[in-house]
């Protein structure tokens, strides 16, 4: 039986190099059996965290009424999450992580997942990423009590404008991060 796969989008553009590259990681999930669904983070209404931590003593359940819930219900119900993300100022942008800091309503069901961090940008080689896969690492570490872990990254180096990642090396990578999970 194949696993549900769950692409997080904080690119705020589609067709960019981010999306593609999330394309095919999912293409490569879905060619090894699992269910793969992208959500945009740009087409949702994500409020940023409160740090009331009211979510703490109602079971999950944000003060927020917002898409959030969604995210929660889908989040819960992946056994892999990608975290897809443009490279701002050597980490996520603020799309991806607004997001990641309201998950602290969940953070009693992300037991059991793997996650995976898509990633672009404008610098030319891993060195510049180290920030940002710094904090993928130690957001997945926040879990690991419920055995969720880190199943790979990949990066298109030097891209910016929407399409440059076509042909890179990235693209397979992506792909073939896709086939393993």
């Amino acid at each position: 039986m194949g696993k549900t796969v769950l692409v997080l989008m904080g690119s705020p553009r589609k067709g960019g190099n981010s999306d593609r590259l999330s394309d095919e990681f999912m293409r490569g999930a879905r060619e090894a059996g699992h269910e793969a669904e992208k959500i945009y983070l740009k087409d949702k209404v994500i409020g940023a965290c409160l740090g009331c931590l009211a979510c703490q003593g109602t079971g999950g359940r944000c003060v927020q009424n917002d898409d959030m819930d969604e995210l929660y219900e889908k989040i819960k119900a992946a056994d892999s999450v990608a975290l897809a993300s443009p490279v701002y100022f050597y980490t996520w942008n603020a799309l991806m992580k607004t997001a990641l800091d309201r998950t602290v309503a969940i953070v009693a069901d992300m037991t059991d997942k793997t996650f995976y961090l898509i990633g672009v940008g404008q610098a030319p080689s891993e060195r510049y990423m180290a920030t940002m896969i710094d904090c993928f690492r130690k957001y997945v570490g926040c879990f690991r009590a419920g055995d969720s872990r880190e199943g790979g990254y990949v990066f298109g180096y030097g891209v910016d404008k929407p399409g440059e990642v076509e042909g890179t090396p990235a693209m397979g990578l992506a792909y073939e991060m896709g086939k393993s999970v």
